[in-house]
């Protein structure tokens, strides 16, 4: 999970395709393709790996996740006209102007939460039918053993 910020075209057009958003960023030279599967491209900009914009075919939209600054935030806006397409983030909001994002010494001045204790973690789908399994057999046993 976490936080991302998208860029889409809005309902009801179509969204972006896989070759569109593969040719837009072969024509920038500041975006290079780091990853490339059947369902999602990555690129990063200006060479930093924190600045990663991923694209997802299902969504037919660009993203970042849990962006750390408002630069990546900015460079999707400075290209979602392009697209003809709008910056939304997780709640709904719009970034379309600088007052949106905010500035890097707004971002660096948020506190820093604590994280969250382990019993607040959300599971993987593969830990959770594990852990479901885990307890059927301990129902089991306790049913068998205290209940004949």
């Amino acid at each position: 999970m976490g936080y991302h910020i998208t860029l889409k075209r809005p309902e009801p057009s179509t969204g972006i395709t896989k070759q569109e958003w593969r040719d837009f960023v072969a024509s920038r030279p500041e975006l290079k393709i780091v990853e490339d599967d059947p369902h999602f491209i990555t690129a990063i900009l200006d060479g930093d790996d924190t600045l990663a914009l991923h694209y997802s075919s299902g969504d037919a939209s660009a993203f970042t996740k849990n962006p750390k600054g408002p630069r990546i935030i900015e460079y999707m806006a400075s290209i979602a006209p392009h697209f003809g397409g709008v910056v939304t983030g997780d709640e709904g909001e719009t970034f379309s102007s600088p007052a949106d994002w905010g500035t890097q010494s707004d971002w660096d001045s948020q506190p820093n939460f604590a994280e969250k204790p382990w019993w607040k973690h959300e599971l993987s789908g593969g830990k959770k039918i594990v852990l479901g399994l885990l307890l059927g057999v301990v129902a089991i046993l306790i049913k068998e053993l205290f209940f004949p």
